[in-house]
């Protein structure tokens, strides 16, 4: 909710109540893409120093204090240092959680996994749309505005689950006990070494989940041309969500609703979306070929830009709303980027370059705001025609990259087999122990297609 929560309160004249306009909200936009971006590269060596399990409350913690900060603004100076220090707490939570998931689940089910945790921010935006509702009728009281107090609860709420995640999050299978995990913890020490052999089983390299990242982790990661390539799709992907999520209620409200119903009009749009991606990303943990599930997404939102695109403006409202509810419910957001990163994941190796690759995949996905907060001009308001037709031209580049990068997987793959099916078994076996080749460098590493 606290990601969430500034689309709501921009719908509740936030920024009229703070003397600024659109300029100064994809201003802030930038600003907090940039910082987000800087620090999610640096964050997961400090969660393999210390632990997952310890950052991510200390994270929570702080990022719930600057949350109910925002009730204090009074002007944009103001504004734009919360949104800083927004970021700056918020950056390094979803790196770290990434880190921590691979560590408690195989390859094969991370994407449905992953789905799940973005799809979380679903039934978050859609709470927050619905409290909302109600909150925004609490303005004057107190002195404060409506969306101050969207703030305020949105804090004091990460506050609580922070303390609980203290007491709740194990560090490992063989350390689940605990004061809300029970005397017994979770596993028996014969589940915890299943637990465990499981996950080696499938990827041998988080073995070296708990090492130090080296800077030879660095050059690994830097030169690899498969994670850039993952990286453009996810700056590309993602960009074209930036103004929706930022604008949708205020898109409804132009339509010619009232403020608190264009919020409540936001919530189906996130249930949906919800709804398909784990269908989306189930399927692809069950059947792999990650590309083909990502194109459907992305198909989807390719079509719903190409119809806010042009649309007339002549349109009803009900017509109008349910083009943005079509764009808004694409699967892009919570099916295709935790099913993208899941495939990534599971496709790079040393454990040490996966986890820096982790960081910058949600940097990648933040970066991508940079841009993506300029799309929506305020001379191309309220129908915004022309960032449409650009989201349009972006969508298609991004599903190019993702077919690249499926065949380029194909094809290495039919090469590696061709070349080590031509080895004798002496020339096999030498491979394996004198080889410098690393992780999914190695000739024996096939490539989850």
């Amino acid at each position: 909710m606290d990601r969430t929560n500034m689309s709501n309160a921009i719908s509740d004249n936030l920024p009229a109540h703070l003397g600024f306009d659109i300029t100064g909200i994809n201003t802030a936009t930038y600003m907090y893409a940039i910082v987000f971006t800087i620090i999610a590269l640096f964050t997961n060596p400090i969660a393999k120093r210390f632990g997952p399990h310890v950052w991510i409350p200390i994270l929570m913690f702080s990022w719930a204090i600057v949350t109910w900060a925002h009730a204090l603004l009074k002007e944009y100076k103001g504004f734009l240092a919360v949104r800083f220090f927004i970021a700056l707490t918020e950056a390094g939570f979803i790196p770290s959680a990434l880190l921590y998931l691979s560590g408690w689940y195989k390859n094969t089910e991370l994407a449905f996994r992953l789905s799940w945790f973005w799809g979380i921010q679903a039934f978050a935006s859609a709470f927050s749309g619905l409290i909302s509702f109600g909150i925004f009728r609490l303005g004057g009281v107190g002195g404060l505005h409506g969306w101050a107090w969207l703030f305020i609860i949105d804090g004091i709420f990460t506050h609580i689950v922070g303390f609980v995640a203290i007491f709740y999050l194990p560090a490992g299978p063989f350390n689940t006990k605990g004061l809300l995990r029970g005397k017994k913890g979770w596993f028996d020490a014969r589940q915890a070494q299943i637990a465990v052999t499981r996950i080696l089983r499938d990827d041998i390299s988080k073995a070296g989940q708990k090492e130090k990242l080296t800077w030879h982790d660095v050059k690994l990661a830097v030169t690899d041309t498969k994670l850039w390539t993952h990286l453009l799709i996810t700056f590309t992907s993602m960009m074209p969500l930036t103004p929706v999520a930022t604008y949708l209620p205020t898109l409804i409200r132009d339509f010619g609703f009232a403020i608190t119903t264009s919020n409540l009009l936001t919530v189906p749009s996130y249930l949906i979306s919800l709804t398909v991606s784990l269908l989306v990303a189930r399927s692809a943990d069950k059947r792999g070929y990650y590309a083909f599930h990502g194109l459907f997404c992305l198909t989807w939102s390719l079509v719903g830009f190409l119809v806010l695109a042009v649309i007339k403006d002549d349109s009803g409202r009900w017509s109008s709303y349910g083009a943005a509810l079509f764009i808004a419910s694409a699967p892009t957001w919570y099916g295709m980027h935790g099913m993208h990163i899941a495939w990534m994941s599971g496709n790079l190796a040393p454990i040490g370059k996966r986890a820096l690759a982790l960081g910058a995949i949600i940097g990648a996905a933040n970066i991508c705001a940079v841009p993506g907060s300029q799309i929506y001009q305020q001379s191309d308001a309220p129908r915004f025609r022309k960032g449409n037709w650009a989201n349009v031209g972006i969508t298609a580049f991004a599903a190019c990259l993702l077919i690249f990068q499926h065949t380029r997987y194909v094809l290495t793959n039919k090469y590696r087999e061709a070349k080590w099916n031509k080895l004798s078994e002496v020339e096999k076996k030498d491979y394996i122990q004198n080889t410098k080749d690393e992780g999914s460098d190695r000739l024996d590493h096939r490539f989850r297609i």
